[in-house]
């Protein structure tokens, strides 16, 4: 058996096919087939599961036996418990970076105007940007402008954090 098994998210859709299927000897070839696996993983898997030596050598494997042993299988756990939920963990952080990511692509502002939001200070935030000791107003005209508002406050906060806190705190 393969140390990450990559047919065991597939083992409950293939016994629900075997529990369909008519035939009544299942052997390699049937089972690469049912797993989409290769000749080695599914003579492996038959191996394991304790088949029969048939005609010319084949490992065979009556289909009610399989069914009892597969699912025995996908529920004894071990390597594919742990190969199941690594899969699920993957999906998990792949989902988690596809919105992280989609937000690193989001432009603040144009190419040329990123200089200036960078360096941006308190004392020279936008005119659209009012800022009191008890409180912080924007006023913006489409996503693009309110964008830059709030990334002049954070870079602001980043550049100037020390003249704000006592700006706020005098007040």
């Amino acid at each position: 058996m393969p140390a990450k098994p990559s047919y065991a998210r597939r083992l409950k859709p293939v016994i629900a096919k075997l529990q369909e299927s008519s035939a009544t000897w299942i052997g390699r070839r049937d089972l690469e087939e049912f797993l989409d696996v290769s000749k080695t993983v599914a003579w492996r898997i038959l191996r394991h599961c304790k088949a029969q030596k048939g005609p010319g050598g084949a490992l065979l494997f009556e289909r009610q036996q399989l069914i009892i042993r597969l699912q025995e299988l996908a529920a004894e756990g071990g390597v594919i418990a742990r190969e199941v939920a690594r899969r699920a963990r993957v999906e998990e952080q792949l989902l988690a970076m596809r919105s992280y990511l989609h937000t690193r692509q989001t432009k603040v502002v144009r190419d040329e105007q990123a200089p200036a939001l960078v360096s941006t200070r308190f004392q020279n935030l936008p005119a659209n940007i009012t800022f009191t000791p008890q409180s912080l107003r924007i006023e913006f005209y489409g996503t693009e402008d309110f964008l830059a508002a709030v990334g002049a406050i954070v870079y602001a906060l980043q550049n100037d954090y020390h003249a704000i806190s006592a700006f706020i705190e005098k007040g």
